[in-house]
């Protein structure tokens, strides 16, 4: 007989085989985990490993990807309550510009999809294949409403972004499926938020800050937001408003050096992050590089660290050889998904 352990979750327990994955476990035993993509990429079945030994799948500050990790003891574990994720018929009710090549694209479901900022929805515009994007509050006032605003980069090649703005526009229909991720604002933990969002990622930034200032007006928050240029800095209304509140840093940063415009620093937001304490709860989006450092920083000095991994999706293919060739070459996410 193969050896068995307990894992406790919740009010609830199932056993797993010596080795066994966590996930499969608990499944076939009708507890659920949240999960999406059950191949360790998508990052919705992150979960607390309170005590136990797992193997794979570690995820850093004490989480673990229950599709991979392989349990090797009793376990408990921690799940966060977060909406059950729900497909939903809706319809795109503006497309505009916000700086070049990014697009706010707002969506209106037929029905209400409860979410948490932070999360993610997958978006399949009709006649094109789903992909996924952060929903965002609004910019000029932080407020949300049952629609959902994106902010989506155009990534040249791509099979749908470059269609925002042109055949998706006001009026498409898309499916919605979501929320997914575990990377959303927690009210279980009262540090400091470190809040970093480059390029469109500061769309699931910018939801948490709008969040986390709404519900508590003395928190102390640092938000790094980081763009390529001046060009496409498209965060402005957003912050001015953040600035306006008591307890809230903030930095901007360029990948470009913009040495005629004051205050702003060079680099990406990883870089000025300074000092981190083991009370700092940091999010990162964005580029993936600028996220492994964050998480870096974060785990060096003891913080709690949150992202959810995306990764490019496929170009478009194209009838010319040497233009296949060329979209063959690895791009690198910034967060337009």
């Amino acid at each position: 007989m193969p050896r068995t352990f307990t894992v406790s979750v919740r009010d609830q327990r199932f056993t797993v085989n010596a080795g066994g994955r966590l996930l499969d476990a608990a499944l076939q035993a009708g507890v659920e985990l949240p999960h999406d993509c059950r191949a360790g990429q998508c990052g919705a079945c992150t979960v607390e490993l309170a005590r136990g030994i797992t193997l794979g799948g570690e995820a850093g500050s004490g989480n673990i990807l229950a599709c991979q990790a392989r349990v090797f003891s009793d376990l408990e574990i921690v799940t966060h309550d977060a909406p059950e994720p729900v497909v939903r018929a809706g319809v795109v009710e503006e497309v505009r510009e916000l700086a070049q090549g990014v697009m706010k694209v707002i969506i209106r479901p037929r029905r209400r999809i409860d979410w948490l900022p932070g999360q993610y929805m997958k978006l399949q515009f009709r006649g094109y294949p789903a992909r996924a994007f952060s929903p965002s509050a609004r910019l000029a006032d932080g407020g949300f409403d049952h629609r959902l605003m994106f902010h989506i980069k155009q990534v040249r090649g791509g099979r749908v972004t470059p269609k925002i703005g042109a055949r998706i526009d006001a009026g498409t229909k898309v499916k919605i499926e979501g929320p997914f991720g575990h990377a959303f604002l927690r009210d279980d933990h009262p540090g400091r938020l470190v809040l970093l969002g480059s390029g469109t990622g500061f769309a699931p930034i910018w939801a948490i800050a709008a969040a986390a200032q709404r519900a508590a007006e003395a928190r102390p928050i640092l938000m790094i937001c980081g763009a390529k240029d001046a060009h496409a800095f498209y965060m402005s209304d957003a912050l001015r408003r953040a600035a306006g509140r008591a307890g809230t840093e903030l930095r901007i940063v360029f990948e470009k050096n913009e040495p005629h415009i004051p205050g702003v620093l060079t680099g990406t937001p990883a870089d000025h992050i300074g000092p981190l304490s083991a009370d700092d709860i940091v999010y990162a989006a964005g580029g993936p590089r600028m996220v492994t450092r964050a998480e870096e920083q974060a785990e060096a000095a003891g913080a709690r660290f949150y992202a959810d991994p995306f990764s490019a999706a496929a170009p478009a293919v194209s009838s010319n050889p040497f233009a296949n060739g060329i979209e063959r070459v690895a791009r690198v996410f910034g967060a337009a998904r």
